[in-house]
């Protein structure tokens, strides 16, 4: 075992203490930034690409109500802020075939369920207020860490429901990820 010891006076204490705050502060910010700009790289690329109106890259952060229903507007969805319900659920370390279509749906979105198996996320529902000739839809944003993780625009109707991708918008014909059929009980 070595023992190291040093006189220093209180100001160079101070300094050197204000100057290893510094660094870490610095290489904490920037390791947060660069979990962003992946998150944005993965997920905004396949937002950029799913509607002509996300024109630029969308910041996925999801921590505050503002920022949800920030996401969901660019994402061309309006939603009742006041609805936003939170519940925690735990992604299954085992896929059965109803959570691997669901995966599928979100993999075509750029969002990776598959690296999340076994996590609990949290699950942030909104009622839609802006989709067409529907009444009972709603938009769940699966939340890992502050950031989305995964999303899909629902019918909660027992008969003739759906689950669809954020980006498909019935209007303007962008159905490419409308893969489940909620009136066979899933």
């Amino acid at each position: 075992m070595f023992i190291i010891t040093a006189k220093l006076s209180k100001q160079k204490l101070v300094l050197g203490a204000a100057a290893l705050a510094a660094v870490l502060l610095a290489v904490g910010t920037a390791a947060g930034l660069a979990g962003d700009v992946a998150a944005l790289g993965t997920q905004g690329e396949a937002i950029e690409g799913s509607a002509e109106q996300a024109e630029e890259t969308v910041s996925t952060l999801a921590l505050t109500n503002e920022e949800r229903v920030a996401y969901l507007s660019a994402c061309g969805w309006e939603v009742d802020a006041s609805s936003c319900t939170i519940r925690e659920v735990i992604i299954p370390e085992e896929f059965d075939e109803t959570y691997q279509k669901y995966a599928d749906l979100q993999a075509r979105q750029g969002f990776d369920l598959e690296r999340l198996k076994g996590k609990r996320v949290k699950q942030v529902t909104y009622t839609v207020t802006n989709y067409p000739d529907g009444t009972d839809v709603v938009a769940d944003l699966l939340v890992y860490r502050g950031n989305v993780v995964a999303g899909d625009i629902s019918s909660m109707k027992t008969d003739g429901g759906f689950t669809r991708g954020l980006m498909d918008h019935p209007e303007t014909g962008t159905d490419s990820t409308n893969t489940t059929n909620k009136s066979d009980g899933s």
